[in-house]
Order: structure tokens, then sequence, then C-alpha cells
């Protein structure tokens, strides 16, 4: 039985680029494009290209950028043509292009869900509340696993949490609170920009807002921190192995007697805290002043 190849760079770029192109989002004078992509490959395939990930990332980005500016010549009355042929029509408004530029990922799937020679595509792309009446955004995420130019997907469009920002929070030093943690890949620190946060190791079927890279004890969703109207924060375990605040575990959560996993209850997250996930890694919190 002979195994596929590992995906090679171009093969993840065409990959990353029908993903931009099957998932736009047409509004009357302008078009979205998802902007977030979280791309897996089996562990073995992921292995022959570790070396050259922040490249590779970089040069994605790079090419998405390049993908857009040339679909939009071709929006042009002169490259109408040319758009035809990329997009299969001739009458979409330009894509716009996203100012903070587009986020990629690169990482092995632990979770046995890919096989050798795929290559699973998670990618994020935010739509406005319906026009007609006072609606809610959401995020669209699409999942797709590519194999052999194949491809399957399936799509979920989750509610996005409301947001509202007083004057003195539109900028980076206005974000509700800032954690710092250190995985296998080194240490990072994300400010919490938005009132809630879904922390875990992610993957092909999970979406995550703070991914961290560590052993399988941590869970794709492992814990969920939300901000409340007050200015206080509560925190939730969602994970297998279980979450603690300074070292006190938090209620777990449960298997039903249908094996579906409901959360623990929500407890007070105090404004300075450290979060354990499971016995592998501690978060740093820290809320804003």
């Amino acid at each position: 039985m002979n195994e596929q190849k590992p995906p090679s760079g171009r093969d993840i770029w065409n990959g990353v680029r029908e993903e931009l192109r099957l998932n736009l989002y047409e509004l009357p004078y302008s078009t979205l494009c998802p902007t977030v992509y979280h791309v897996y490959l089996h562990p073995e395939d992921f292995r022959t290209i570790a070396g050259i990930v922040p490249r590779l990332t970089t040069e994605l980005q790079q090419a998405l950028a390049g993908e857009v500016e040339r679909i939009n010549r071709g929006v042009t009355r002169k490259g109408r043509r040319m758009m035809g042929r990329l997009l299969q029509r001739d009458d979409l408004a330009p894509i716009d292009v996203p100012t903070g530029g587009w986020s990629i990922s690169i990482t092995a799937d632990y979770d046995g869900e890919l096989a050798r020679g795929h290559i699973g595509i998670l990618s994020s792309l935010n739509l406005p509340a319906p026009a007609a009446y006072t609606g809610t955004p959401t995020t669209r995420i699409v999942r797709s696993v590519v194999s052999a130019g194949r491809r399957t997907s399936a799509t979920t469009d989750v509610p996005q949490v409301a947001d509202v920002r007083t004057d003195s929070e539109t900028s980076p030093r206005g974000a509700r609170a800032r954690l710092t943690y250190e995985d296998d890949e080194g240490r990072h620190e994300f400010a919490m920009q938005k009132d809630s946060l879904v922390i875990g190791r992610g993957g092909s079927a999970a979406w995550v807002d703070v991914q961290v890279m560590t052993t399988a004890r941590v869970s794709r969703e492992h814990v969920r921190i939300r901000r409340e109207p007050s200015g206080g924060f509560l925190i939730q375990d969602v994970s297998l192995w279980g979450t603690s605040v300074n070292g006190e575990p938090l209620p777990p959560a449960v298997k039903t007697a249908e094996g579906v996993l409901q959360p623990g209850a929500e407890r007070e997250l105090p404004r300075r805290a450290r979060v354990g996930l499971a016995d592998a890694i501690v978060i740093e919190f820290e809320a804003a002043p």
C-alpha cells in the first residue's frame, strides 16, 4: 500500500487559495474574504516542513495579498475575462483587503483526524449583521480537508459576542486583559480585545481564540473566559482533564449519558490569576486597570 506524498508548499498554497475563492461574501459595493487560516498536517507530514514553517507562512500571506490584487484587477472592465476564468463570474465587487493582513498558522494535527498527504484548513470570515433588521453579526467558520485534488467542507456560522468599546478602548491599550503563557513554541502574550475567549489546542474540528501548542492533556477547547458588563471576569472549564485558578480546581466539565461533554459551572476569575490547563500549561491572567 503506497502512502501519499507529504503535501508540498505549493499544495498548501493551492488549498488556501481555493479556500479564499470559495468563501467570498458579497456586499453591495464590496466583497469580504476569510482573513484567518489554520492549516493542519499529519504529524509526519508536518515534520518534513517544520524548519521552514515561518518562511512558508510569510509567503502564503504574500501570496494571498497578490491573489486578491489579481482578482481585483479582474473586476475592472478591462480585466473581466480574466476574472471570469478565476471565479466563473464577471459581476463581483472588489474584495476588501484586510487592514491587518492575513493571519495564517501551520501546525501538526495531533488528534488523528488527518491521514498522510491530507491538508486540513480551518478558515474564518466575520460577517456583518443582516441589513434588513438589527441582527447579530456572525463568524463563518469553514472546515475543509484537501487530498489529491478532492475537497470536503463543512460550514458553521457562530454568533459573535457583543463587543462594545468606549473611546478609550479603541486602541491596544484598551485591551480587557492580558494573557501570558509558554508552550512548546515559546513564550506568548495575548491581548484580550473582546468580551469572551476560548482557549485550547484547537484543531481542524475546533475553533479557539488562543491556540496553545502542547500535549493532548489540554483539550482542543479547554477553558472559556468571559467579561461581564460590570467589568468582572468569569471562567468556565470545558475540558477532559480539568482547569485550575491559583491552584484551586474549577467545577469540571461532565459527560452526559449520551457522551456529550457539558461545561462546568462558571466561577469568578480574579483580576490577577494563574490559570492551569490540566498539568501542562499555566496562563498568567491580568485584567486591565
